[in-house]
């Protein structure tokens, strides 16, 4: 789009100051497009770019604003958890810097089986996420959990 656009021309420019801010731009945009996922056809090396920083990804469930749980495609790329409408990643949904996240914990069962559910706190809130098998629930919360305490 029009980012795309003004870096093309910022990097055609021969002024050593326009060209200095250019490369700032460029590097911002091209991190922003690598975190969240650059869907443009005419530019695959960013697709590429981009699956190369996915530390996981996968489907999750999660509910919507009634309550009601749906499925989700989930990415966690370097410091960002993003959650898209399916995984051709076309609609993003939500997107949150996984430092937001103050706690990540497995939410024990009735029967004492082995949880698909987890709860992420976000400041005040609780958010309920469900994984397919308890494998994948226990796989995404050691992730996030452990991108939680990496140095940025």
């Amino acid at each position: 789009g029009k980012w795309v656009h003004f870096c093309k021309l910022a990097r055609s420019t021969e002024n050593t100051k326009n060209l200095a801010m250019a490369f700032v731009v460029t590097r911002l945009v091209d991190r922003v497009l690598r975190l969240l996922g650059s869907r443009d056809d005419d530019d695959a090396k960013a697709d590429e770019a981009a699956e190369a920083y996915i530390t996981k990804s996968g489907h999750l469930w999660r509910t919507d604003s009634s309550g009601k749980w749906v499925r989700r495609w989930f990415e966690l790329r370097e410091d960002v958890l993003a959650s898209y409408k399916s995984e051709d990643r076309t609609k993003l949904k939500n997107a949150i810097k996984v430092t937001k996240i103050s706690k990540i914990e497995l939410t024990p069962t009735k029967h004492g089986d082995r949880p698909t559910d987890f709860v992420m706190t976000c400041g005040g809130s609780r958010y309920p996420f469900r994984g397919d098998t308890p494998e994948d629930a226990a796989s995404w919360v050691y992730t996030i959990s452990s991108r939680m305490r990496r140095p940025q």
